[in-house]
């Protein structure tokens, strides 16, 4: 069941429209409900509908600054309260420089199951140019903070922006590699798009850099070698069968470790479950070399004039047998243990 502890964000990011939004309303940019509130409704939810996972829709979780801690030791203090740790779990959104070890603990014990962030970079430069306030060291430290503590997280990127250079192409691909190099994610990435109200299409349009349209809309890189890389990328590798699309390998991935969470916090211990997530994180793994590898070749095809070693074909079916490989996997766990799912679930065994 989506929810929201709270509407706007004060956060200032070039490239999102959140503020433009929300300021079509009158009132404060940033409204928090009451602790007490949230889980009075969540418990509502919980014995009048069942619902036992809550989605978590706000832009920020009330997270940001000694007032927003504040507010989620209370939150948790509520849950309790309520005694609804073990019967529901829920996922949020923050931003990386508010994860807090002691805190983040606090809320797993209290049903936090997943933690979504917008690291959108790991590149200073790019950072900057997506007014951030954040640095890659920061961006670094919150997603060991959430392995070291066994949270499962997830994240939005962008490979590409208007300040993008090759160089930062690549520093993007080593913090990619650094963050989820072990498969415990899949990778995942996009280019920027300037939206309308945003900080950075204003500048591209004082630039003279916006093209397209309202509905397309897009830009000029700096080095208009870039616009070949990307184009390049798109013709070696099939990003909608990589990243984007119902039958992405990122998405089918990010999806199984979605359930994995899942099953680990509301079913009971499941057997097989440890060989299985150990050969989803292979499967991730092979998956993240291949695509960051040919991210990375094609980068200095561009740039340097390099030989393409990749030829397209062959990566489709690189890809082809690493999906196939994936679904028979996890399709041989669930029904391994179809009968103990369903059991909870409280539905017939077929």
């Amino acid at each position: 069941m989506p929810i929201l502890a709270s509407r706007g964000c004060a956060r200032t990011c070039s490239f999102c429209s959140i503020h433009t939004f929300y300021r079509a309303a009158p009132g404060k940019m940033v409204r928090t409900r009451k602790p007490a509130e949230v889980v009075r409704e969540m418990l509502t939810l919980h014995e009048e509908r069942g619902i036992t996972i809550f989605l978590f829709q706000d832009d920020d979780f009330p997270l940001f600054g000694p007032v927003w801690r504040r507010w989620a030791n209370e939150f948790v203090d509520e849950l309790h309260r309520n005694r609804l740790p073990g019967k529901v779990i829920w996922k949020m959104n923050c931003r990386a420089d508010v994860v807090e070890r002691e805190l983040f603990l606090r809320m797993r014990e209290a049903g936090l199951y997943l933690v979504y962030m917008g690291l959108e970079s790991g590149s200073e430069q790019g950072l900057e140019t997506l007014h951030k306030q954040i640095t890659v060291a920061q961006n670094i430290k919150a997603v060991e903070v959430l392995k070291s503590i066994d949270l499962m997280w997830e994240y939005g990127f962008m490979l590409l922006d208007p300040s993008s250079t090759f160089g930062t192409v690549r520093e993007n691909l080593s913090f990619l590699r650094t963050i989820v190099g072990d498969g415990c994610l899949p990778v995942t990435f996009c280019r920027m798009l300037p939206y309308d109200g945003t900080p950075i299409k204003d500048e591209l349009v004082r630039s003279g850099r916006l093209r397209g349209d309202v509905s397309n809309p897009d830009y000029d890189f700096l080095d208009p070698r870039l616009a070949e890389f990307y184009e390049g990328l798109t013709s070696v590798v099939n990003v909608r069968g990589w990243i984007h699309g119902l039958e992405a390998v990122t998405l089918q991935l990010a999806n199984a470790w979605h359930e994995v969470a899942v099953m680990e916090r509301l079913f009971p211990s499941l057997p097989g479950m440890t060989n299985y997530t150990k050969t989803l994180r292979r499967i991730t793994k092979k998956s993240n070399n291949l695509l960051l590898g040919v991210v990375e070749d094609l980068s200095y095809v561009f740039s340097d004039g390099k030989e393409n070693p990749w030829i397209p074909e062959d990566v489709e079916k690189s890809r082809k047998r690493i999906l196939e490989d994936f679904i028979t996997a996890r399709d041989s766990f669930v029904y391994k243990n179809e009968a103990i799912l369903l059991e909870v679930l409280g539905q017939p065994c077929s």
